[in-house]
Formats: structure tokens, C-alpha cells, sequence
């Protein structure tokens, strides 16, 4: 079994614990992640019944261009972004990995959604490259 890891929002009011393995740490490239991070948005995975929440938050959902439904979560009280729910994957959550108390458990393996990826952005890292998502 994983050992436990954590992480919080910025100002402390959300926390949260996890057993869970980080599943697929990747760098995302959709719109949604451009809009939201900046260039491009960074998240692993964990399983929601391994993850215990403390804390406020505050979440909206949204169709993404990816073509994925989503509800985005962020601190209610410094509004960081936490990460999201994907409806096309239950029991999961998305977190972001600037999170992390410890930032060197985040390893990313991947690049999500290269096909909407900004024109400027170039991928240099050598890391594997996918038009879409991971299919279930």
C-alpha cells in the first residue's frame, strides 16, 4: 500500500490526506487547463475513497473543450485551484500538484491533449505525447 502523502490550498483552510497512489501525473494542454493554470495545466490522480478532504471548498462545472464535464475545485477561502472531478472517470479526483506538501512526489509522465495545445507551446521534455486522454 502507498505510503500516506498530503497537501493543502495556499492560505491552509483546505487540506487534504491521501493513501492512494498518484495515478497518472501529467501536464494537461485543453483549453479548460490554459484558461484556469496559465499555459498549461499539471495533475495526478487519486481515488476519492482513499482521500480525506478537510476543510472548505468551493467547486462549478463546466463542458470542457475536451469534451469532458467537469467540476472544478478551489479553496473557498484564497480560491487556489485544487482540481477537479471528471465525470467520465467516478471515484477519482484530479489534483494539483503544486498542492503537494511534498512537490517531489509529483513525477510527470505525460502530456494530455496535445491536439489543443497553444500554437507557441512547444514539448521539449521527451516525455509521451497524447492527442486525447488515457481511455478507461
Amino acid at each position: 500500500m502507498p505510503e500516506t502523502f498530503s497537501g493543502r490550498c495556499h492560505c491552509g483552510a483546505f487540506s487534504y490526506e491521501s493513501d492512494s497512489e498518484l495515478i497518472a501525473p501529467h501536464y494537461c494542454h485543453c483549453g479548460d487547463c490554459r484558461r484556469l493554470y496559465g499555459a498549461l495545466g499539471a495533475g495526478f490522480v487519486v481515488l476519492e475513497a482513499q482521500t480525506r478532504i478537510r476543510g472548505e471548498y468551493r467547486s462549478y462545472t463546466s463542458q470542457a473543450d475536451s469534451g469532458n464535464r467537469k467540476t472544478h475545485l478551489f479553496c473557498g477561502q484564497c480560491g487556489s485551484p485544487i482540481g477537479e472531478r471528471v465525470d467520465a472517470f467516478p471515484g477519482t479526483l484530479v489534483l494539483v500538484p503544486g498542492t503537494l506538501d511534498d512537490p517531489s512526489l509529483f513525477k510527470p509522465e505525460a502530456h494530455f491533449w496535445t491536439s489543443k495545445k497553444a500554437p507557441w507551446q512547444v514539448i521539449a521534455d521527451g516525455l509521451e505525447q497524447l492527442e486525447g486522454q488515457p481511455v478507461t
